[in-house]
């Protein structure tokens, strides 16, 4: 009697815990004969295809069909969490600096959509996870692959194309992002701005709301269009084409407009900041932080020769079409850089990477865009680039940086109560470089000294032309408005 009560009983207990957890078995259950009768009910409209991947990879997909019993009534975060049972989403890491697993809270489909609903999904799609915290980073897939968006502030009755060129750095060739009218209109818009802090004048690489700081390594002029029609839409297309829900004002720079003249050029260099720049303020985005995200360069004119966009990481990639690939005159493009510029020049040494490595050459109303981000928020050192000596002629650009969020400047970093002038001396026997951040500021010559305005915490590191690091110097304005930093004498002893 007693072990019939207790079968009962276990009976019961087991119906009560179906009843709770029916909708989790039921919905585990359709999922699984979903998968399992993959070839078998194709063409049903009740199933889709798709393929699940991480933001922005490529690789590592997962194959899966998708039923209209299970979500068609989830809405699209609740799409995203459902896709994240299967695909291992990244997002930012802890305090301990280790990435973990999360949720998505977003999918996307292959043209960029944010999804909202299961009707939205297309037979084969490709889908895309993207964490709490983190933006949508277009995928490289192959080379070649071609995406056409129409965005809201596009001005032309054809849509813009991205072509992907590489993944590492993420590169794409952008066409039909503006018009010859806004090329132009730019191009005007550089000689005519007066304003003193954004008119036309040697370009600079400190922040925008600090002391224009200028480097002999970067040679262009420069001038930012905060406000006119033009570059106000251009700025919005730019949100479009990356996917970005909203627009907003406090996630970019101003359109920054570029004019360089024969022999002038940009050493290479990243646009995000250095992730010590201020202690002030967090430019890790991978932590959750705030730092530059990725760049839009518009080619606002053609140029006789030179002017390319180069990323002197990469290769240029194989069975790259041949309108953006070298031309077969390398030799005699060298050749002139030599008449231009010294052998031992750090502009000569541009010349042979702009003819041999990873470069986007300037076509009026083409774009280049790349990330400073990996898709999970790292900062990506191959995103290095640099613009290229004009070897013939004038080259007019304009390019927008976009942030993943607030972007640095806006707040209190870099009032004016934490500036302070800083003097770097060179009384040792050997030339070395002063950067501020991760820019070539200027080579110390022995025996010489060079003066900069500096703000709290701001990060200077001198170094060898080995790029061994002689010293880091991070000062506060409470300690002088003038402060020296003199390169020790014995910081070569190790090489005589």
């Amino acid at each position: 009697m007693k072990g019939k009560v207790g079968s009962y009983l276990a009976f019961c207990l087991l119906l009560s815990v179906a009843y709770f957890y029916w909708d989790q078995l039921n919905e585990k259950f359709q999922l699984t004969y979903a998968h399992r009768s993959l070839t078998d009910v194709q063409g049903n409209e009740q199933f889709k295809n798709v393929m699940v991947y991480k933001n922005g990879f490529s690789t590592g997909g997962v194959q899966m069909q998708v039923s209209a019993d299970i979500v068609s009534k989830k809405n699209g975060r609740e799409l995203a969490e459902y896709f994240s049972q299967f695909v291992e989403v990244e997002t930012i890491k802890t305090e301990d600096s280790k990435a973990v697993t999360a949720v998505a809270d977003r999918v996307y489909n292959g043209n960029g959509v944010l999804l909202q609903s299961y009707d939205e999904i297309k037979n084969d799609d490709r889908l895309y996870l993207v964490a709490p915290g983190l933006l949508f980073v277009w995928p490289f897939v192959k080379l070649g692959h071609r995406v056409y968006l129409t965005p809201k502030e596009s001005p032309l009755d054809k849509p813009v194309i991205l072509e992907s060129l590489t993944e590492s750095p993420r590169t794409f060739h952008v066409h039909n992002f503006f018009t010859n009218e806004e090329a132009d209109e730019l191009t005007r818009r550089i000689l005519e701005i007066d304003d003193e802090h954004n008119k036309l004048q040697q370009s600079h690489v400190g922040h925008q709301n600090g002391k224009k700081l200028v480097s002999p390594h970067r040679t262009s002029e420069n001038a930012f269009d905060q406000v006119s029609a033009t570059a106000v839409t251009i700025r919005k297309r730019v949100f479009e084409v990356l996917s970005i829900e909203k627009y907003q004002d406090d996630m970019c720079d101003g359109l920054q407009l570029l004019r360089y003249k024969q022999k002038q050029a940009y050493i290479a260099h990243t646009d995000y900041f250095d992730k010590h720049t201020t202690s002030e303020w967090n430019w890790d985005p991978s932590t959750g932080g705030s730092n530059r995200f990725a760049t839009m360069f518009m080619y606002l004119s053609n140029v006789t020769r030179g002017g390319q966009t180069v990323f002197p990481e990469a290769p240029m990639p194989e069975g790259i079409p041949d309108e953006y690939n070298h031309p077969a005159d390398v030799a005699d493009y060298q050749a002139r850089g030599l008449e231009l510029f010294d052998k031992d020049s750090w502009e000569y040494d541009m010349v042979k990477k702009c003819s041999t490595r990873l470069a986007a050459y300037p076509r009026k109303t083409h774009a280049v865009l790349f990330y400073s981000q990996k898709p999970n928020g790292e900062l990506d050192p191959m995103s290095l680039h640099g613009g290229c000596p004009v070897l013939d002629g004038t080259k007019w650009g304009a390019n927008l940086w976009v942030w993943n969020k607030r972007r640095y400047g806006l707040d209190d970093a870099g009032t004016t109560n934490s500036k302070f002038s800083v003097v770097f001396q060179n009384p040792t026997q050997h030339t070395v470089e002063v950067f501020w951040s991760s820019t070539l500021m200027t080579t110390l010559d022995p025996g010489n000294k060079k003066l900069y305005q500096t703000y709290n915490d701001h990060k200077w590191t001198i170094k060898s032309k080995s790029g061994r690091v002689l010293l880091e110097f991070a000062g506060k304005a409470e300690d002088g408005d003038t402060q020296t930093v003199v390169i020790p004498v014995d910081s070569f002893k190790d090489e005589l």
